[in-house]
């Protein structure tokens, strides 16, 4: 596969856990839907990664290396830095039993639909990067 191939498969990757996220609202599984915000994320930060380095993915998970990893950090507002916040603790806690009742408490209605929309929007932000100079 050419590097042009691998971004663009991450990309649908990204764009596919998006999608999931809004089928697991929609069928009230707010912690599942939280899940696939991370993971939206995670790949399009691995496709910028892969877009700029013409390499393999790293084999991170922790979205705020990942950003720093693709020198986004230093470019989000402190919004998008808090979105990316909240869905850190939702890739690792969220798979441990102790965890999940106190991720899904935090995980009303309300705000999963937040966090969706937010994640919709920083998704769209880091897939905007990759139509930019990779220096600007």
């Amino acid at each position: 596969m050419t590097q042009q191939e691998i971004v663009s498969y991450w990309i649908g990757k990204a764009r596919d856990e998006l999608d999931s996220a809004n089928i697991m609202f929609n069928a009230n599984k707010h912690l599942y839907a939280g899940f696939m915000c991370h993971q939206a994320i995670e790949k399009a930060l691995k496709a910028r990664y892969i877009y700029l380095k013409d390499d393999r993915q790293p084999y991170e998970h922790n979205l705020e290396r990942l950003s720093k990893m693709t020198d986004l950090f230093d470019k989000m507002t402190e919004e998008q830095r808090n979105t990316m916040r909240k869905l850190v603790p939702l890739y690792i806690n969220a798979r441990y039993e102790d965890y999940k009742n106190v991720m899904a408490e935090l995980l009303t209605s309300q705000y999963c639909k937040k966090l969706i929309l937010d994640t919709e929007v920083l998704l769209t932000w880091i897939l905007h990067s990759m139509t930019q100079r990779a220096d600007s």
